[in-house]
C-alpha cells in the first residue's frame, strides 16, 4: 500500500477540515471556533423558507 507523505510549507498552514464547536443557541446565531486553526464562524440557529429546496429542485440540479 502506498503511503502519503505532506510537509508542510514554513508559515502555511495544511488544509484540513474544520472541527467546529458551537455555542450554545442563544438569540439568532452561535458563534464556532474550530478546533484545529482557531478560526471562528457565525452559525445561524434558524432556517429560512429559502434554504430548503424542492425534490424537483434537487433532481433538476443533478
Amino acid at each position: 500500500m502506498a503511503t502519503l507523505t505532506v510537509t508542510p510549507t514554513a508559515g502555511v498552514k495544511p488544509d484540513h477540515f474544520h472541527r467546529w464547536r458551537i455555542d450554545e443557541p442563544n438569540g439568532p446565531v452561535s458563534t464556532g471556533v474550530c478546533r484545529v486553526c482557531g478560526t471562528t464562524k457565525d452559525f445561524k440557529n434558524w432556517l429560512a423558507d429559502g434554504d430548503f429546496i424542492t425534490n424537483e429542485e434537487h433532481r433538476m440540479a443533478a
